[in-house]
């Protein structure tokens, strides 16, 4: 039984496909080049249109033995047991980690937009921070 769900979306890094592509799609126009770069851009496009689709979206559930987190559709993923936590407290993140998978100290943190999260502590000693939206309603869910 899942007690908590939730995904966050990102709809900033849609709106940076926008730019990109007119960017990109302009250069090859005004280089006026051959089949092989058209096929190259086009390889690129698809490739960048996937990333954004894929890290722009954060799911993350909780039921009673497992926390699982997983961007886009599924793929990167993590689950961590909850018998494996330690603890649990609300954090800031710092402007610079950004978005994404990133190695922060003791840890990782899995995000794709803003600053707030909720940081678990593993009885391993590592941390693994969780970027979210709905920091109150993870720790509650991650209470119980």
């Amino acid at each position: 039984m899942i007690r908590y769900e939730h995904t966050q979306r990102s709809y900033l890094l849609h709106w940076l496909v926008i730019p990109v592509l007119v960017v990109v799609v302009g250069s090859v126009l005004l280089a006026g080049v051959g089949l092989g770069v058209w096929l190259l851009v086009a390889v690129y496009v698809v490739a960048f249109a996937w990333l954004i689709a894929t890290f722009s979206m954060l799911t993350v559930l909780v039921d009673g033995e497992q926390i699982r987190v997983y961007f886009g559709r599924g793929w990167p993923r993590k689950t961590i047991l909850r018998s494996a936590v330690a603890s649990i407290r609300q954090v800031r993140n710092r402007w610079w980690y950004g978005v994404g998978i990133r190695w922060i100290p003791k840890g990782a943190l899995w995000n794709v937009w803003g600053l707030d999260a909720v940081e678990l502590e593993l009885r391993s000693g590592r941390i693994f921070r969780i970027g979210t939206d709905d920091a109150g309603g993870l720790l509650a869910a991650l209470a119980l």
